[in-house]
């Protein structure tokens, strides 16, 4: 039975922006999704400083440069979870997960983020010789966008977003999964492991990630995530009812709040909103470190939801559950016409990578249309594609 906490207390809310925040011209649903480890794990981190020190008027400016803004942060005892007006931000001592849609401009962050971690918490990742920057890992991530004449800098091509982060980072190589010539693949960049920073054995990482990419959602479904300030007949939001307020009743009414069998008991914490005239975004916090976030835009000739999370459901749902079931519960919800997967895992001998790699060929109502299996260093990924069945 899952503990919900879904009244605990904002560290932050911009009051003014959730008011009158409008997503009418918000159609681009994949997201970019950048996650840098700066460290392995808090013990390694040599000078004890962390990124949650860093203030919040430095998480605006560097947010500003990606023309997106910080509606709400809740905190845990292990990270922050910081809800975006273009989707989420998760930080923690070590690291952090950045993941915007529409036509943000995230890689220009980088530059403000690693003159801050270099002046606020006087950690240096610039290489001697190289003059470059040698975190611990690197990820970036994203679908092929749906309108990519609209995005912005260096975000107009994956060549320009892989030379733009070749200029700032060692070691990065550059990954188009899926056909290449169709509408539908993935792409990923990703840096090798720096073991140079392994200095202090931490807990064992078991460190992965599972995200479901869905285009096509059901127009029933797709119905529930509109939301009209105004109150008509029949309604239940009230006049000048906040998109938070909003944001929780639409996490009730579809079970988004209850994807995981949390056998630990562990308290959850929600933090979600309704975007005007349509549109939700909605961030999870499991067992203090934990997390998954769903965002959906719903309009139907580009409808599209994104569910990302690096629960380790073996432990959570103590065996009851697999991450098959997980896709089978998000798939369910939103019933798209086609989505695929990924899965990260630190190593092959993870579980749920295995299963992966051999349970998920099968899931009910849909077939499987490319499949791959990429070895990353010291990390292993799963690539599914899958379209409805007819």
């Amino acid at each position: 039975m899952t503990t919900m906490d879904q009244d605990a207390e904002h560290s932050f809310i911009n009051h003014e922006l959730s008011v009158n925040l409008d997503s009418t011209n918000a159609f681009e649903g994949p997201e970019k999704l950048l996650e840098i480890w700066f460290y392995p794990n808090e013990a390694s981190i040599p000078n004890k400083k962390s990124l949650r020190s860093i203030s919040l008027d430095d998480w605006s400016e560097m947010l500003d440069l990606m023309k997106c803004k910080v509606l709400s942060i809740k905190k845990t005892a292990k990270m922050d979870a910081f809800l975006l007006s273009e989707s989420s931000m998760f930080v923690f001592d070590h690291k952090l997960t950045l993941k915007t849609c529409g036509t943000t401009t995230t890689l220009l962050c980088l530059e403000k983020l690693l003159r801050t971690v270099t002046e606020v918490l006087s950690w240096d990742f610039l290489h001697p010789v190289e003059g470059k920057y040698s975190p611990y890992k690197v990820f970036y991530s994203r679908r092929c966008f749906m309108f990519p004449h609209k995005q912005l800098s260096v975000h107009r091509s994956w060549s320009d977003e892989v030379n733009y982060l070749k200029g700032f980072f060692t070691s990065g190589s550059s990954y188009v999964i899926g056909p290449s010539d169709q509408c539908n693949h993935w792409k990923l960049y990703v840096t090798e492991t720096n073991k140079d920073l392994e200095t202090q054995v931490g807990p064992e990482n078991k460190d992965e990630t599972l995200e479901i990419l869905m285009t096509g959602l059901d127009p029933k479904v797709a119905q529930k995530f509109y939301y009209d300030r105004t109150p008509s007949a029949g309604s239940t939001v009230t006049e000048g009812e906040s998109g938070h307020t909003v944001g929780n009743q639409m996490t009730k009414i579809t079970k988004l709040d209850a994807i995981y069998d949390n056998k630990t008991n562990s308290k959850l914490i929600q933090d979600s909103f309704a975007f005007t005239p349509c549109g939700y975004s909605a961030n999870m916090m499991i067992d203090e470190k934990y997390y998954y976030n769903t965002h959906i835009t719903p309009e139907c000739d580009w409808s599209y939801a994104s569910f990302e999370s690096n629960l380790p459901v073996a432990e959570i749902s103590a065996g009851t559950q697999t991450q098959l079931d997980i896709v089978n519960k998000v798939t369910s919800i939103f019933c798209p016409t086609d989505f695929c997967l990924t899965f990260f895992a630190k190593n092959t001998l993870n579980e749920n990578f295995l299963s992966h790699t051999e349970l998920l060929d099968e899931v009910p109502n849909y077939e499987r249309k490319d499949k791959v299996i990429q070895y990353l260093d010291d990390y292993h990924l799963v690539y599914i594609r899958y379209t409805r069945a007819e």
